[in-house]
């Protein structure tokens, strides 16, 4: 395997993004060498985001508070795009999931 050029790689990692699996089971996968297929996962992932104008930080969010009786001890609510989530105080999150802990979960 020589040196190959862009449009090669491109091809070869094609099925990569969307596999869900590491570089290494990936590159054991094709049989392609692991440093160069790390390092052209990296190139083309920059490239990409120089055309999209994409950067890799994260997306705040405003949270604000809002008013309620003090006394009601409602726990928490957040008002996000007009989507309203109240939690009560002492809410069991193992309800919300359905299922049960394997063992007691301590916070």
């Amino acid at each position: 395997m020589g040196r190959e050029g862009r449009d090669y790689w491109v091809e070869q990692l094609s099925e990569y993004w969307d596999s869900g699996l590491t570089i290494q089971e990936y590159s054991d996968l094709k049989e392609l060498p692991y440093e160069s297929v790390r390092r052209w996962i990296r190139v083309l992932q920059k490239a990409r985001q120089a055309d999209t104008g994409e950067s890799e930080s994260l997306e705040l969010v405003e949270i604000k508070p809002l008013q309620t009786n003090a006394n009601d001890n409602s726990g928490i609510r957040l008002l996000i795009d007009g989507i309203e989530i109240a939690v009560a105080k002492g809410f069991d999150g193992t309800t919300l999931s359905g299922k049960r802990p394997a063992s007691p979960i301590w916070i």
